[in-house]
């Protein structure tokens, strides 16, 4: 058994200890288990654990403690702490001194698989983790339906044939196109990009087959297409579903043909390219709207695959939110440590209609603005809770949770209409202290209103 899979739990208590463990070990680990510090250092020296998970509360040591003297035995090692009495200062003091990270009891099982496989995420042989990443590009998953989607175009990637990508805008369309160019014999030669939402028909005609001089008044020169360009490896033709019905039928000739005519051009050129579409829209539907020819669908959707919205990809949520922490911290130079658990919560009650692009977006700027070491929900900006009067960097009051018990559904009222006094009828404020989006206690108020 390798070091990869390799985890000690420490853990004094005799039941959560076993019921972690065997959770753990459905995961795909193997766990060795320890009751407290001194049993947990033997096995330290007989086996070399990829991570380990540490109760903060054992006997005889604290959690700072602890990380020193296993930093001491291995200053490389990986530590994740459990708390059954968690407290700010010591979060912060773990992961000042180098703990992985910091999670509070009854732990939540998925952010903790998750953090778990983060943990194992660098090492050499990532074929055999839960991730799969290449060296230039990172598709950053845990999710089973892109894992298959990963190893099918694996699999497809030195074929010559044509691939359809279907899948709503930012789902990383050209990611994987980018991933299979990359995993192909062609990897030496160009990847060239078209978007063929962005050019007029005339100007998309040069940019694709190129021309000849003096074949259109500006033409001055020949130009090479991007077939030409892309000869030997592969052209990605992005939004393809927006191409004029005229140039569908070129581009069907080239795929035939292998050879393209330049526009003005006497003779053909041979071309050795290999095609990927993408679309975000229904591609049957916009057949039988005559907006897309038949014979050109069934010529590219050799190899067709739909990449599954980021909304049905719960699990990625929170690798994504770190790995685009990381990434913006070494570009923007910031020094984030994550998000708080209040943060992750309003993430995950988002729809994400942009898909990973718009999550890429709200981490971007939450890196940039926040003034603390976590991002916080209302670091997040996002515009449900956000209107004209408010202001970035503007605190919120504290509220004072002084409502007598009751019915839910009561006890909720309350404490809106209390917000609602506390901030002199300010939505966006009220919403801001109830740890709600706007819309959400709109929505509300609308109800209270129905029912009087």
């Amino acid at each position: 058994m390798t070091q990869k899979r390799q985890i000690l739990l420490i853990e004094e208590d005799h039941r959560e200890r076993t019921a972690l463990s065997h959770e753990i070990e459905n995961w795909g680990y193997h766990v060795s288990t320890a009751h407290d510090a001194i049993d947990a250092f033997s096995k330290i020296k007989t086996t070399s654990f990829g991570l380990i998970i540490a109760s903060c509360e054992l006997p005889g040591t604290s959690g700072t403690e602890l990380l020193e003297n296993l930093r001491n035995e291995n200053e490389d090692i990986k530590v994740l702490f459990i708390s059954a009495r968690p407290s700010v200062e010591d979060a912060v003091e773990l992961l000042k001194q180098g703990a992985l990270d910091y999670f509070t009891k009854p732990v939540d099982q998925t952010q903790l698989r998750l953090f778990t496989e983060k943990a194992f995420f660098d090492e050499e042989d990532a074929s055999q983790e839960k991730h799969q990443k290449t060296e230039k590009t990172n598709i950053v998953t845990c999710d089973p339906a892109i894992k298959r989607l990963l190893d099918l175009v694996s699999q497809i990637a030195d074929s010559t044939a044509s691939v359809l990508i279907q899948g709503e805008s930012g789902t990383g369309k050209e990611l994987f196109a980018r991933f299979i160019h990359e995993n192909s014999k062609r990897n030496r030669s160009p990847f060239i990009a078209v978007n063929c939402a962005a050019l007029p028909e005339t100007l998309l005609e040069s940019e694709l087959f190129g021309h000849e001089k003096g074949a259109f008044t500006g033409a001055v020169s020949r130009k090479p297409g991007k077939f030409e360009l892309a000869d030997g490896g592969t052209l990605l033709l992005d939004e393809i579903t927006e191409m004029q019905y005229h140039l569908q039928s070129k581009l069907l000739r080239v795929l035939q043909e292998r050879m393209v005519d330049r526009v003005g051009g006497a003779t053909p050129v041979k071309v050795d390219v290999r095609v990927i579409a993408t679309t975000n829209r229904d591609i049957k539907e916009a057949i039988e709207k005559g907006d897309f020819r038949e014979d050109l669908y069934y010529r590219l959707n050799v190899i067709p695959f739909k990449i599954p919205p980021l909304r049905q990809r719960q699990g990625d949520i929170g690798l994504l939110v770190r790995y685009f922490v990381e990434k913006y911290n070494g570009i923007d130079g910031r020094n984030v440590k994550g998000l708080t658990k209040n943060a992750i919560a309003r993430l995950e009650s988002l729809p994400f209609k942009g898909n990973v692009r718009e999550m890429e977006n709200i981490i971007q700027r939450a890196v940039l603005l926040t003034q603390n070491e976590f991002i916080e929900a209302k670091d997040l900006f996002l515009d449900d809770d956000l209107d004209e009067n408010t202001e970035i960097g503007a605190d919120s009051n504290d509220f004072p949770y002084d409502i007598e018990p009751g019915p839910l559904k009561d006890v909720e009222k309350k404490l809106i209409f209390h917000a609602l006094d506390k901030t002199s009828g300010n939505r966006t404020h009220a919403a801001k202290i109830l740890g709600i989006s706007v819309r959400t206690l709109r929505n509300k108020l609308n109800e209270y209103q129905k029912n009087m």
